[in-house]
């Protein structure tokens, strides 16, 4: 999909005491082992496949999807959609993903959309 913004963003839009309560909420919740695309419809990884996903991710996520989140949060998406001339149409979100790294994690750079929708 050829798109003229790329991306779009707000500056200090979300206030920080919000931001803070997003944080502390995330990591208070229970994390998992994050993924990748190639991976994400695996149940168990095997040792091999742990590998090679920390070559690309080495991580822990957290999903959300907490009514309070989404109230601070959509409003912005909507309008980033507006602004930068998206005009996506959808019916729902999907969950929120807090990610959590600690020393010497990472996740490398990728891509999260292509020219042609996925498969699932």
């Amino acid at each position: 999909m050829n798109l003229t913004n790329y991306y779009w963003y707000f500056q200090s839009a979300i206030p920080e005491r919000i931001c803070d309560d997003i944080v502390k909420y995330g990591h208070q919740m229970q994390d998992q082992m994050a993924v990748t695309g190639g991976y994400g419809d695996v149940k168990k990884l095997n040792a091999k496949q742990t590998k090679d996903l920390k070559k690309k991710r080495n991580s822990d996520i957290v999903w959300m999807n907490d009514r309070w989140i989404y109230k601070e949060i959509q409003p912005y998406v909507h309008q980033a959609n507006a602004n930068a001339g998206w005009n996506f149409n959808w019916d729902f979100s999907e969950s929120c993903q807090f990610t959590k790294y600690k020393k010497g994690q990472y996740y490398d750079w990728h891509c999260d959309s292509w020219d042609q929708p996925y498969q699932r």
